[in-house]
């Protein structure tokens, strides 16, 4: 089957708009009225998303529903994403409460038609990294984190299936981020003035990261798997977590699947797009039409022998990589649960156990992401998790 939705393969544009991004420097304030200042002389009309008005009004500036100079949103890619579509060519200041790791890239994750996909377009004028801001999100903030350590190993092991150079630079600086984050927190979870001073800077980082390496954004097994389980959640009208704090518990037990799945190098047979195509319908609520646009395509036999050989042939350096990353999520298990007021005794709940493997089965085909994931699922090793 051949999909049309592969830019959906935006990756093939990506040193163009790498550049473009570069010239365009993005500016970081602490304050959104420092950050307003640089951007737009007093009296300058300001459209708001989930900010208050009253601060602005204060300042002298004009709050507009169209027309305007700035475009300013608080929150997380939802708002981002919003502002994008009507910012009209005003400046973008982007003011996260979460989603830290997206805020100051010009790629950005959006919705349709039940199905999400990443999309190009310009960087933000400036990021408003506030403390005050951060506040009740902290495990969400923490969980980007480890979702993105996750990002910097599939984005590895893509390299080396595709007979690339190998990204180390990016992988190390994400893992020294959460591993160095970690070592901060440890012990001083409960202290929420500086777990938020702490966190703010690591989001600053992870955003600086993604804006260096804008293909490391949600390019997981894990975030595909999000994607899956937010579909689902959305079909049945059940309540879904803060996508940081949920794709970090998806992230581990990825990570468990992987390893076990890195040494079985039995091949099952071809995956059946047909009845994983009716399995995204039937359980995610999805068009058919959709559906079959977003699957990934069956690889021919000659690219899946080569990218066997790779698998191979890399096995004991992509092992290695694993380890680490398992290691990593251990620790910052034990930070990510100590954030939350009852110790992590409710994130037990956060997502059904039931319906991972579903999830994880189908999470190739709701989402692109050129991940360890969507190679096992060519393999033939997720089909028995289908029912």
């Amino acid at each position: 089957m051949k999909s049309t939705n592969r830019p959906l393969k935006d990756e093939e544009s990506y040193s163009s708009l790498e550049h473009a991004e570069n010239d365009r420097e993005t500016k970081y304030y602490s304050s959104l009225t420092d950050s307003l200042a640089a951007a737009a002389p007093v009296g300058s009309a300001v459209k708001l998303i989930g900010c208050d008005e009253k601060p602005l009004l204060s300042a002298g500036y004009r709050i507009a529903e169209r027309d305007q100079d700035v475009t300013v949103a608080r929150g997380g890619e939802r708002e981002f994403s919003e502002a994008r579509k009507i910012s009209n060519g005003s400046k973008l200041i982007l003011v996260p409460t979460h989603d830290y790791a997206a805020a100051a890239t010009g790629r950005h994750r959006v919705e349709s038609n039940a199905f999400a996909r990443m999309k190009d377009g310009a960087p933000p004028h400036s990021v408003v990294f506030d403390e005050a801001e951060l506040n009740s999100n902290a495990a969400s903030v923490f969980g980007e984190l480890i979702a993105l350590d996750m990002c910097a190993y599939d984005m590895t092991f893509a390299s080396r299936m595709r007979g690339e150079s190998v990204d180390t630079i990016t992988f190390e600086r994400v893992a020294n981020l959460l591993t160095a984050t970690t070592d901060s927190l440890k012990t001083h979870e409960k202290d929420r003035v500086y777990v938020s001073r702490v966190l703010t800077e690591a989001g600053k980082t992870a955003a600086e990261i993604v804006k260096d390496c804008p293909k490391l954004l949600h390019c997981s097994g894990a975030a595909q798997t999000y994607e899956a389980v937010r579909m689902l959640y959305r079909a049945e009208n059940r309540p879904l977590g803060m996508r940081g704090e949920t794709e970090a518990v998806i992230s581990f037990a990825v990570c468990d699947f992987y390893i076990k799945n890195i040494t079985d190098g039995a091949l099952r047979f071809p995956p059946d797009n047909a009845r994983r195509i009716d399995s995204v319908c039937e359980y995610f609520g999805a068009d058919i039409r959709c559906a079959a646009i977003y699957a990934d395509p069956i690889y021919p036999p000659i690219k899946m022998r080569l990218y066997e050989y790779r698998r191979n042939e890399f096995r004991a350096e992509i092992t290695k990589l694993l380890a680490a990353v398992k290691s990593r999520q251990a620790a910052a298990a034990q930070v990510f649960k100590r954030l939350y007021a009852d110790d992590g005794y409710g994130i037990r709940l956060l997502i059904d156990k039931t319906d991972l493997p579903l999830c994880l089965a189908l999470a190739p085909d709701v989402f692109f992401g050129d991940s360890m994931l969507s190679f096992l699922k060519q393999t033939g090793k997720l089909e028995e998790y289908i029912v």
